[in-house]
């Protein structure tokens, strides 16, 4: 014996068999409609006629009416009603709102059929007889449910955009401007020379360089030409252009950042200042 269900939706009624129901989308026309298909005479139908949504092609719905005969019509012209579907959990918990924490208002047997009307975040929301509910898309056959509509409340977190570590090298570097030039320190408060500055500042972002400008530039990182210059990279200098006896950090925008002299300390100044450059190597990641 054959058990149906009726279920009511917004004054319309759709009957649906009880366990061998298959997935199907309903929906109403917005306004008189002439439908058309090749090979078969154009039909006209009424506004708030219901028509079976079998898939959707290219902004259109491919439909069915009761004689199965199948049809295009604009996505704007149908408004969805909802997808008959089922329950697929023995106790299949109905809430009263869209998530894990709300009350539950009914159990469904395994192959109950229910109206899925929207699916929200994790749920969808269905009409039963008189009332609705939510349900957890684990407990109902999603089978087709793809061309209800989807409401997404769950405010996600934008995605903080990380600042590229040789800014927050430079920045930390700015710090000291106007310090003290020491030959030979090693102290970013009281002073020091030009590498003992790019070996400090870089031992704050636990990146571990030689001492001397020399061994810094010979030990330490890889070679970058100018052109793909960053700040956080190390910029050598030598006064003959060939021996290396000076380290800047590169600050960006043409500038370096470095322990100069005892006369002028720590200061920006361009990265073409005067000395001539022997060459630029990248220490951070």
């Amino acid at each position: 014996m054959r058990l149906y269900r009726l279920l009511f939706i917004t004054g319309l009624s759709v009957f649906a068999l009880v366990g061998t129901a298959q997935a199907a989308v309903y929906g109403t026309l917005q306004s008189e409609t002439l439908l058309q298909t090749e090979g078969k005479e154009p039909v006209i139908k009424e506004k708030g006629d219901v028509v079976n949504i079998v898939s959707k092609e290219e902004g259109k719905y491919i439909v069915t009416l009761e004689d199965e005969s199948t049809y295009e019509v604009e996505e704007e012209a149908v408004q969805i009603l909802g997808s008959l579907t089922k329950a697929t959990a023995e106790d299949t918990k109905v809430r009263v709102a869209a998530s894990p924490e709300a009350d539950i208002i009914d159990f469904l047997d395994a192959e109950t059929v229910v109206l899925a009307l929207e699916r929200q975040d994790n749920f969808y929301k269905v009409k039963l007889e008189d009332r609705e509910g939510y349900i957890y898309k684990s407990q109902i056959d999603e089978t087709d449910l793809e061309l209800l509509p989807y409401k997404k409340t769950v405010v996600e977190k934008p995605i903080e955009q990380k600042t590229y570590i040789g800014e927050e090298v430079v920045n930390y570097a700015k710090q000291f401007l106007g310090g003290r030039y020491v030959y030979g320190g090693n102290s970013l408060t009281t002073g020091v020379d030009c590498s003992g500055f790019t070996q400090q500042i870089m031992k704050k972002f636990g990146v571990s360089i030689a001492r001397s400008s020399r061994a810094q530039y010979s030990t330490n990182g890889y070679r970058v030409s100018v052109d793909n210059i960053l700040p956080g990279d190390l910029v050598f200098y030598g006064t003959n252009g060939k021996t290396i006896d000076h380290v800047a950090i590169y600050a960006g925008g043409g500038q370096i950042i470095h322990a100069s002299d005892a006369k002028s300390g720590i200061k920006m100044s361009k990265l073409y200042y005067g000395k001539p450059m022997i060459g630029i190597k990248r220490v951070l990641d």
